[in-house]
């Protein structure tokens, strides 16, 4: 749709899967607008309109609907989008706090045994506290179910307020007519408890889920040092234009998409590709906002402003992973859709069948209307979740695993295929000295250790790896003098009056050293997926050290683990071919794609999901966060990327792999009890519906008996602390 333009909006109030339906048809009813896509994790709404459309109107739309909206910030502010989030989120902790203190009397009167027999004295302090827990505590959903009758919806609001205000009016008129039976006071203050419990819990997952678009936000370069002649100027990253001479020293994050005009340099792309080792970027080559040089100073021309930079490009592929994942299967609201028209229609049917067909009283027939609508209460479909929810993801964070919501619990059990990727993952992310060829028959450890004495003032992560190999062999290094260092080739020094030369193949060739002889070897080791360095001494070649970045101890368990389980693997990474090839033979893992980029992870995980395929993801770098939010579970290792972590369903503390199947075990023993939990619940309604309309059962008794079948799924849930 060439004419089609896009508007951003930024929603506040949304609290839940209905609020995000509300959302969507206001705005799709505003002519003009061909598609609305609202984000409940980012609390952000993607208009699309077919024709020129005032924002106003947008915005106007969205208050009417009874929501707060704002037009999107071009360059959001992470800061103060946390910031906001945290002031709502202890408003609710306080909220529940406050309503908590004034139940307590009301919950400890029930348990004592006290509610009929407390006296005229003390039951209209009951009624004054629960009224307090409900305006205090279930507000925003009164307020929520309001807006779904508006819409002629109907969500898990419309169930909690409906069971809260039946309760409370029943215990009004129970106090008017100094009716016992009908003093419900603690059913609606317990009800309107257990489910604030749940919105705050909910509210939290939902900023972990925020807070990974933000961690990526941070990391896009702010500043540059833009070139003007013979000085240099620090600006800010938007007006840097393509075009401009940017300088970018070591240590240094380069702010924008570029073309290397001079200099020499090592650059750490792990950011964007995955790769573990550092690459050497010179004149002519191309560096990527986002990534870091390592070490030299390069000089760049910008290709690409700041929006249009390859970190900033991820940040947006991250957002939109994130708000085209699958919807969760929100159960207990679906059930609600037709649960809540249908005890209305029960409970007024009772009512009128006692009345004017069994010619019952009309006290009598209204007890018996009261004692449906009690019975029906939601308090048991709103906790079957949660509850086992909240056991089985303390369980789950006993084994080191942390899990943000109860699709992720649900969804890891159903898990088909594990896509994994391969650096920090599977290997350890770091390069290592694996093999030493020697070329000549001088002895090993001294080699090494002249050759560590020239590396060891290098800041090249060979360097650092091949210096670390000789400490742990507790090798003493000899003096080195005449150093001398050429970004990208190598190193040159005298050791014991003796030359050496270190670095690539090309740099011995040009300090004069013939290679011919051990080129077979080194690309033998080239083919293993290893890196190669060259060794001269005296003019001759004397070692080939290669390095590779280790296999993870525990990857061959957790791998094994994982076929126990019947789940199928894939590595799919940014790192070159060989290497890759390398770990997926050392793990016996036939499926295996090298060289990919962010967008084609993301686009291979689209691929196996539309196949029909439950699909989960291991990653641990930020490169990773795509498609870890575009699998429908995605799990980031704790050492990895914050942004890899946030975006991920399920945390796996530490660098330990084996823990993916434990996460899985768990998983499936949480998803058997929701669905025993959301069993019982509905099972409980059919038992008990009946017997509210058809029997003399007093409301108290039917609130006993929605206690005990919230007890039940709290108990079932329980059992989770055994599982894995």
């Amino acid at each position: 749709m060439p004419d089609a333009e896009r508007i951003e909006l930024e929603i506040r109030g949304m609290h839940c899967a209905g609020c995000v339906r509300s959302v969507e048809n206001a705005l799709r009813n505003v002519p003009g607008v061909t598609a609305a896509s609202v984000n409940l994790a980012t609390e952000h709404a993607s208009v699309l309109v077919a024709r020129a459309v005032a924002t106003d109107e947008l915005l106007n739309a969205v208050r009417a609907a009874g929501y707060e909206a704002g037009l999107a910030a071009p360059t959001p502010d992470p800061a103060a989008q946390v910031r906001v989030h945290a002031i709502e989120l202890r408003r609710r902790r306080n909220r529940l706090l406050a309503a908590a203190a004034l139940g307590a009397p009301v919950v400890a009167a029930h348990v004592l045994g006290h509610r009929p027999h407390a006296g005229p004295a003390f039951l209209p302090w009951q009624l004054v506290l629960s009224v307090g827990v409900v305006v205090v505590a279930a507000g925003p959903m009164i307020r929520g179910a309001l807006r779904a009758v508006l819409a002629r919806q109907a969500n898990m609001d419309l169930l909690v307020s409906l069971g809260t205000l039946t309760a409370l009016g029943a215990s009004v008129v129970g106090l008017v007519t100094r009716t016992p039976e009908l003093l419900l006071f603690d059913a609606a203050t317990l009800i309107v408890l257990f489910v604030g419990l749940g919105k705050y819990l909910e509210l939290r997952a939902r900023g972990r889920a925020s807070a990974a678009l933000y961690a990526l936000l941070d990391r896009i370069p702010r500043t540059a040092l833009r070139v003007a002649g013979e000085s240099v100027e620090p600006v800010p990253v938007d007006a840097v234009q393509p075009g401009d001479r940017l300088r970018v020293p070591a240590h240094q994050l380069v702010p924008v998409d570029g073309e290397v005009v001079a200099g020499h340099g090592t650059v750490d792309e792990a950011l964007l590709t995955g790769e573990s080792m550092p690459v050497e970027r010179g004149p002519g080559q191309r560096v990527f906002g986002g990534t870091t040089v390592s070490s030299g100073l390069l000089e760049i021309r910008a290709t690409a402003t700041g929006r249009d930079s390859a970190a900033a490009r991820l940040g947006r592929l991250v957002e939109q992973a994130q708000a085209a994942k699958p919807p969760w299967q929100r159960l207990a609201d679906r059930a609600a859709a037709v649960f809540v028209p249908v005890v209305l229609l029960l409970a007024l049917l009772t009512f009128f069948a006692w009345k004017w067909v069994a010619g019952a009283e009309t006290f009598f027939a209204l007890q018996r209307m009261i004692a449906v609508l009690v019975v029906a209460c939601p308090c048991a479909l709103g906790l079957a979740i949660p509850t086992a929810v909240l056991v089985g993801t303390v369980r789950a964070a006993e084994r080191g695993i942390l899990v943000r919501d109860a699709s992720a619990l649900e969804a890891a059990g159903r898990i088909q295929e594990v896509v994994l990727d391969k650096t920090g993952t599977l290997t350890l992310g770091q390069p290592a000295l694996t093999r030493v060829v020697q070329l000549d028959a001088l002895d090993e450890g001294r080699l090494l250790a002249e050759v560590a004495a020239v590396e060891q003032l290098s800041q090249h992560p060979l360097a650092r790896a091949l210096v670390q190999a000789v400490r742990v062999r507790e090798i003493a290094l000899p003096a080195a003098e005449e150093l001398h260092s050429v970004p990208g080739a190598g190193l040159r020094g005298r050791v014991r009056d003796v030359e050496l030369v270190v670095g690539t193949e090309n740099w011995l060739q040009v300090n004069g050293v013939p290679t011919d002889n051990a080129r077979q070897q080194a690309d033998t080791l080239a083919e293993t997926g290893r890196t190669v360095v060259w060794v001269a001494r005296a003019g001759r070649p004397a070692a080939l050290l290669a390095f590779a970045d280790p296999l993870h101890p525990e990857a061959e368990s957790a791998v094994a683990a994982l076929r126990q389980l019947g789940i199928q693997m894939r590595i799919l990474s940014g790192d070159q071919r060989p290497a890759v090839e390398r770990i997926a033979r050392e793990l016996r893992i036939d499926a295996f794609e090298a060289e990919l980029s962010p967008e084609q992870k993301l686009q291979r995980l689209r691929e196996l999901v539309r196949q029909g395929r439950l699909v989960a993801m291991v990653g641990d770098g930020i490169n990773d966060a795509p498609a870890l939010a575009a699998a429908h579970v995605g799990m980031a290792l704790g050492t990895g990327a914050d942004v890899a972590r946030e975006a991920a369903d399920i945390c796996l503390v530490g660098s330990a792999p084996s823990r993916i199947a434990d996460a899985i075990r768990i998983s499936r023993a949480s998803a058997r009890i929701m669905k025993q939990n959301l069993f019982w619940a509905v099972a409980y309604n059919l038992v008990m519906l009946p017997a509210a309309m058809l029997t003399s059962l007093p409301p108290a008794w039917a609130t006993a008996a929605m206690m005990l079948s919230s007890l039940t799924v709290v108990g079932n849930a329980l059992r989770l602390r055994r599982a894995a």
